[in-house]
């Protein structure tokens, strides 16, 4: 029976996973002490990929859309198509420990003004630490906590931090609508990357805190899209960068940074080679217009969040 184990509803927007999506489903099928249904968010995939989906989870229920609505779009969407208090977000390249979501689960339960959670999601291999929450540098990056730490050196106590990431993260429902204009939780013009962010700052100027629980443990193999179209991951990034920046953080400070986060930019772009060029021409032209779409944005955050020091990264 499940009439007493939190309710969770579990979104998995997928484009192409592959082998690596049915993992994620097969860790999810796993999953103990709590009621978990799943809802697979399928962005323009091979036919083939649904036709599979069906064949190897048919507890999954499928939306797919005939265009790629990128990961905040479709996390929208499922988001809107689910009702439980609890909404767990997962990469379709992310597999879960079986007792990830309740461990979770438990841990919102303590702390009623806690927006969200997320466990220590290591690599594919298990032998350092991908992401223990967000943390924000003085260069107005977000940067994972912990990242690339070896595994044995994390900590194992849980631990606020300044955001979760949506790689395996579970949210309180009741949080995320505190935050959502016109009924979308996530901004769909980020499109992907740093949409994570931007929402921990906005539940943040809200007054709701997150936790990493080390104790729930993932693996993560990381963003193959990413890899294989680095130029426009870097432009997708640096644009959502300061999408992010002034919509939540006070004008004042981030004039007083202005130097520290263009040199951010500058220091990707020199990871580019000569296509780092089109990544600057891309991003700062849009600069002007972000200070501009933003300008009576209220309550924004005059510091940069405290999180992990920058010697526990």
């Amino acid at each position: 029976m499940t009439q007493n184990l939190p309710e969770v509803a579990c979104i998995v927007v997928n484009r192409d996973g592959g082998d690596s999506l049915f993992a994620a489903i097969r860790s999810l099928r796993a999953q103990v002490e709590i009621d978990l249904s799943i809802l697979v968010v399928d962005n323009d995939s091979d036919p083939r990929e649904r036709e599979r989906l069906a064949r190897e989870a048919p507890e999954a229920r499928v939306v797919a859309f005939s265009r790629n609505l990128g990961f905040a779009g479709a996390a929208n969407e499922g988001i809107a198509r689910t009702r439980s208090p609890l909404v767990l977000l997962l990469n379709n390249d992310a597999v879960l420990s079986p007792d990830y979501v309740c461990r979770l689960a438990a841990r919102l339960g303590l702390d009623d003004r806690l927006a969200g959670a997320q466990g220590l999601v290591l690599t594919k291999d298990g032998s350092r630490v991908d992401s223990a929450g967000i943390l924000w540098s003085a260069r107005g990056e977000a940067l994972p906590v912990l990242g690339d730490r070896e595994t044995a050196t994390a900590p194992h106590a849980a631990f606020e931090v300044a955001g979760i990431s949506a790689t395996a993260a579970l949210y309180r429902r009741e949080a995320l609508e505190s935050v959502a204009a016109h009924g979308e939780i996530f901004d769909p013009a980020f499109f992907a990357y740093y949409e994570d962010a931007d929402l921990s700052l906005r539940l943040a100027r809200k007054g709701w805190r997150f936790v990493c629980d080390p104790a729930a443990v993932a693996r993560h193999e990381g963003s193959r899209t990413g890899r294989r179209t680095p130029l426009r991951r870097a432009i997708w990034t640096a644009r959502n960068r300061w999408r992010t920046l002034y919509r939540n953080f006070d004008e004042v400070l981030l004039h007083r940074s202005f130097g520290s986060l263009l040199r951010a930019d500058l220091a990707h772009a020199r990871q580019l080679g000569w296509k780092g060029a089109l990544l600057l021409l891309s991003v700062w032209p849009r600069i002007l217009s972000d200070v501009w779409r933003h300008r009576g944005e209220t309550s924004r955050l005059r510091v940069w969040p405290a999180s992990v020091s920058a010697d526990d990264r």
